[in-house]
């Protein structure tokens, strides 16, 4: 089921050719992490067209000058994730991914990226499309940290992702919001 979820998730972004589909199906892997899982994105490798077919987690760098966490992003079920370790050395300080609970991925393995650019020109384009998406994400967070108050911004993540507060520390989503914790808990509160 999830194989297949992954493929019209692909499909989405546009129309893939039999055989493609049927190299992706071949070459795909999967791997799982346990809840409360955190993986070094400077060293590990998850592969290409990384899929989340299961759980959630967040993307954030660790400043290793001022000795904390800064959320970038949350992920969840369904969301194709960048192609983190390529943009791992253009960050000062380490890029990490945690996971909120048990959570698979589903991707193709970086050995195989070379044959399924030779074989399938599609694979070229589907890549931009991704990275349109995720850009684009990323162009929505920044404009929402510049043009929306912290009770905003707060409302704006509540309504992609619901159960934010379950799954995640409050510091870790006042991170994310650019707030202090306390101030998010107060927010919290204040809206009860």
């Amino acid at each position: 089921m999830e194989k297949e979820q992954y493929l019209f998730k692909l499909s989405s972004y546009q129309k893939l050719s039999v055989g493609f589909k049927a190299y992706l199906n071949y070459a795909m892997q999967q791997t799982d992490f346990g809840r409360l899982g955190k993986i070094s994105l400077n060293s590990v490798e998850l592969g290409r067209f990384c899929y989340l077919a299961k759980g959630s987690g967040r993307i954030f760098i660790y400043d290793t000058e001022n000795e904390h966490e800064i959320t970038i992003m949350f992920v969840q079920s369904q969301d194709i994730l960048p192609e983190l370790k390529l943009i791992s050395k253009y960050i000062q300080g380490q890029l990490f991914m945690q996971f909120s609970e048990n959570t698979t991925i589903l991707s193709i393995p970086v050995k195989h990226s070379d044959n399924m650019h030779k074989l399938f020109q599609e694979s070229v384009t589907l890549c931009d499309e991704i990275n349109a998406e995720i850009i684009a994400k990323v162009i929505i967070i920044l404009t929402g940290l510049k043009t929306l108050d912290a009770d905003h911004r707060l409302d704006k993540l509540l309504e992609s992702f619901p159960t934010v507060f379950s799954q995640t520390a409050v510091k870790d989503v006042a991170s994310y919001l650019g707030i202090h914790s306390s101030t998010l808990s107060a927010m919290r509160n204040r809206n009860k």
